[in-house]
C-alpha cells in the first residue's frame, strides 16, 4: 500500500475532515523525486541539497564532479572579472530559469549564465522567468551529449544569443547560436555581446590533471 493510500486508510470515518482543509493529495505525499506536478512556484520555496532543474513536472537534481566545478569556477572567475571593469551585466551560477514563462513545469540551470543589466528581473529572489543572454553549460563525459544539446537548442529558441558547450573530454568549446556552431580550441570572444572579452580555452583546462580521461574511465 502506497504512503498516500495508508494515510487516507489511517483516518476514523467517524471524524470527518474540517470543512476548510483539503484533504492531502497523492502527489503531495510522494517523495519529491517521485512526483511529476511539481511547479517552480512550489520550487522557489523548497530548501534543496543540490540545484534542481524541472522537466514537466519533474525533478532533476544536478551533480558535478571535481573537474566540473574546477571549470566552471575558471570561466566565472575570467567574466567577472571582465565584468567589474565592463558594467554590462551579471554573471552567475546555477541560478534557474523559467525559459518558457508559461509553462510552470519546467526549469532550467545554465552552469554559467550572463544577463545584460537592462534584461535583470526586478526581483531578484524569483527565478528569472527571461533566457540568459549568454549560457554556459559544461558536459562531462559521462554526460549524454544528446541530452546536453537538447538543452542548448532550448536556449537559443528562447532568445539565448551565445551557448558555450565546454566538452571537457575533447577539451574544446562548442560555440552555438541561432546562426550554427562551431568547434573552439583558441580563444572564445563574444564581440556583439561582451566587447573585448577574451578566454584561451586552454585556460579553461589548465587547472585539469593530465589523465583526468583515464580516470573518469576507471571510475565506471
Amino acid at each position: 500500500m502506497s504512503e498516500a493510500l495508508a494515510l487516507f486508510e489511517t483516518t476514523p470515518a467517524s471524524v470527518p475532515m474540517p470543512h476548510n482543509i483539503s484533504p492531502p493529495s497523492v502527489h503531495a505525499a510522494l517523495p519529491l523525486e517521485m512526483r511529476d506536478d511539481v511547479t517552480n512556484d512550489e520550487l522557489e520555496k523548497m530548501s534543496l541539497d543540490y540545484p534542481a532543474e524541472l522537466y514537466n513536472g519533474r525533478v532533476e537534481y544536478k551533480m558535478a564532479n571535481l573537474a566540473h566545478g574546477v571549470i566552471q569556477a575558471t570561466i566565472a572567475t575570467t567574466l567577472n572579472e571582465y565584468l567589474r571593469n565592463n558594467r554590462l551585466g551579471y554573471a552567475v551560477m546555477e541560478v534557474n530559469f523559467r525559459l518558457w514563462p508559461e509553462r510552470n513545469k519546467e526549469s532550467r540551470i545554465p552552469d554559467i549564465a550572463f544577463v545584460k543589466k537592462e534584461r535583470m528581473p526586478k526581483n531578484w529572489l524569483r527565478f528569472p522567468a527571461i533566457a540568459p543572454d549568454l549560457a554556459v553549460e559544461i558536459a562531462s563525459p559521462e554526460d549524454k551529449l544528446s541530452k546536453v544539446m537538447k538543452k542548448v537548442e532550448a536556449y537559443l529558441a528562447q532568445g539565448t544569443q551565445i551557448v558555450w558547450l565546454v566538452l571537457v573530454e575533447n577539451r574544446e568549446v562548442l560555440v552555438c547560436t541561432s546562426q550554427g556552431k562551431q568547434s573552439e580550441r583558441n580563444v572564445l570572444t563574444a564581440p556583439e555581446l561582451l566587447p573585448g572579452f577574451e578566454l584561451r580555452v586552454s585556460e579553461i583546462f589548465a587547472d585539469l590533471p593530465g589523465d583526468v580521461e583515464e580516470q573518469e574511465a576507471e571510475s565506471h
